[in-house]
């Protein structure tokens, strides 16, 4: 867990119950104390509280912290911020919301400079081949799943999601040499994607693999992998929906797609929008 800037003492206090006794200590007179901390050397800090220095390292390293100055560093954010009046109307302005805006630009950033135009082209034409487009994913890369389906259904692509276990190897075992597969999993590892996906290539299926990690057991399986950024290195990544990144890549994927094959994508987009509206 990440502690920034007004939220410091609060994330501390929500953590009471991983500290030992000692440590625990030290965080209630950090919440009580937090300008008289921010003041003290950490063998003061250790003197007054009665404690080691050791132990306000592993309190500092035990709430995501690198070190004691790291932590002083970042409790001092918290009191300027504190004692600094919210007076703009623009939310750029404000801390955390600053921290999340550059953390946003660094997924788009990133996702455009990992992404090279060769493998979008690789991943339109294994759409365009394919009888069948079978998305398999689990949990936050299952709602990535579902978004696919729709994203790419409306066009006129021939997709289906899967999103439980058990029947995503199923269908895996029904899957042929006309099929493509695709999995996603931001990790590379999870099982359930990997056992599908793993059915799926013995039947002869293309399989396109959405993944963070080139090197995993899920990109090993694949004819294709696509790339996406990580965000849990990022300084407010769990502030971030996981499916960004993932939703990033299927409008590149999508607007590929659409330029290359326009009226009759568009073709596609009309109808299905008209149907809605007949609703």
């Amino acid at each position: 867990m990440e502690y920034l800037g007004e939220n410091l003492l609060h994330g501390i206090a929500s953590t009471m119950e991983k500290f030992t006794s000692s440590e625990a200590d030290l965080a209630t007179y950090i919440i009580h104390n937090p300008d008289e901390i921010s003041q003290l050397t950490i063998s003061q800090i250790a003197k007054k509280i009665h404690i080691s220095p050791a132990t306000v390292t592993r309190f500092c390293q035990k709430i995501s912290f690198s070190g004691f100055n790291e932590f002083k560093h970042e409790l001092r954010r918290y009191i300027d911020l504190r004692n600094k009046p919210t007076m703009t109307s623009d939310i750029k302005e404000i801390d955390y919301f600053s921290n999340l805006y550059q953390n946003h630009l660094e997924i788009i950033e990133t996702t455009f400079r990992k992404m090279n135009y060769f493998d979008i082209q690789q991943a339109v034409s294994l759409l365009n081949e394919a009888q069948k487009i079978h998305v398999y994913g689990i949990g936050n890369s299952g709602i990535a799943a579902q978004e696919f389906k729709w994203k790419f259904f409306r066009i006129g692509i021939n997709v289906e999601s899967i999103t439980d276990p058990h029947l995503a190897v199923m269908d895996a075992a029904l899957s042929t040499d006309k099929s493509l597969v695709i999995g996603i999993s931001v990790s590379g590892n999870t099982k359930e994607v990997i056992d599908a996906v793993n059915i799926a290539k013995k039947q002869g299926a293309s399989i396109l693999a959405i993944t963070s990690e080139k090197t995993s057991e899920l990109s090993q399986l694949a004819d294709l992998t696509l790339l996406v950024m990580s965000k849990n290195n990022m300084h407010m990544g769990q502030n971030i929906s996981p499916t960004l990144p993932l939703f990033l890549l299927f409008d590149l994927i999508y607007t590929e797609l659409v330029a290359k094959d326009y009226m009759n994508r568009i073709q596609f987009r009309n109808k299905t929008l008209r149907a809605l509206k007949d609703i």
